[in-house]
């Protein structure tokens, strides 16, 4: 949930300032605090991306059960990290008009605190999210293999699932910063700017494909809506539900497979609410 807060925020934000309205670009009172609000939402994008993957590895590389009592400091991360390179921007006065390729937007306007505090660290972060989804991915696989084919068909859905956020959390601005790395070269720069457009508006609903367009949300929905409209198919989640009681009463044969249905429900439940 607050990944897709930060998402919404910052995006929206992003299209405002670049929409180059000159009642905002030109005046001071508002562009400033946008640009700084720009630059808040698109940063802490990034460590809320990196503390659901760190979230990812205890859980699930490191057999961690006690990952809610960590939440508090993802949100010491995700929200409060962020604020020291916004307060060193707001302290150097570098927030307002900035103009690249003849387009003026709200935004940072120094070279070189754009890349000392949001390049440098949306790259770092980047590159740590995709040590930690590869061991994910390699623990996962590593499961798959000694699982019997039940478990299997529920690990293989999970597999889906983190490698979808992987794409969805990194692709886009790995295509931003291919962007900015080959400006110089028209045909590359054109060609990631294009792939870039594309993938970005995209996040979000890739996020709503990977949690709400299956089978578990839906019955959930319907079981709710039944309280209200008996006409929804409740037998749906009945089933649903027993066949969830079975697959845990197969998966709990072994203290291996009890402890790797833990882990997925647990990676489920925090990658649902953030």
């Amino acid at each position: 949930m607050y990944l897709c807060i930060t998402i919404c925020i910052g995006q929206t934000a992003f299209t405002v300032a670049i929409s180059n309205p000159s009642n905002i670009i030109d005046n001071t009172s508002i562009c400033v605090p946008l640009g700084a609000v720009v630059h808040y939402f698109l940063l802490s994008n990034f460590f809320w991306c990196f503390c659901i993957a760190f979230n990812f590895y205890q859980m699930i590389v490191k057999r961690n059960s006690g990952t809610r009592q960590l939440e508090k400091y993802y949100h010491l991360i995700g929200w409060g990290v962020p604020c020291i390179s916004v307060m060193i921007c707001a302290g150097f006065e570098k927030y307002g008009r900035t103009t690249r390729d003849s387009s003026a937007s709200c935004y940072i306007n120094d070279t070189v605190f754009v890349f000392a505090t949001f390049f440098l660290p949306g790259l770092i972060l980047l590159a740590a999210n995709a040590v930690l989804f590869f061991f994910v991915a390699s623990e996962i696989h590593g499961t798959l293999a000694k699982a019997p084919d039940s478990e299997q068909r529920e690990k293989t859905k999970e597999f889906r699932v983190l490698i979808s956020i992987f794409v969805t959390v990194g692709l886009s601005w790995i295509f931003a910063f291919f962007n900015a790395i080959f400006e110089q070269i028209p045909v590359l720069n054109y060609i990631v700017l294009v792939l870039m457009t594309i993938f970005t508006p995209l996040q979000g609903f890739f996020i709503f494909a990977a949690y709400c367009l299956n089978k578990k949300v839906q019955v959930n929905w319907m079981t709710f809506f039944s309280r209200c409209f008996p006409c929804c198919a409740v037998e749906g989640s009945i089933g649903s539900k027993q066949t969830t009681g079975t697959a845990n009463t197969r998966g709990g044969s072994t203290a291996y497979s009890q402890t790797a249905s833990g882990n997925s429900s647990n990676t489920r439940s925090y990658a649902s609410r953030n």
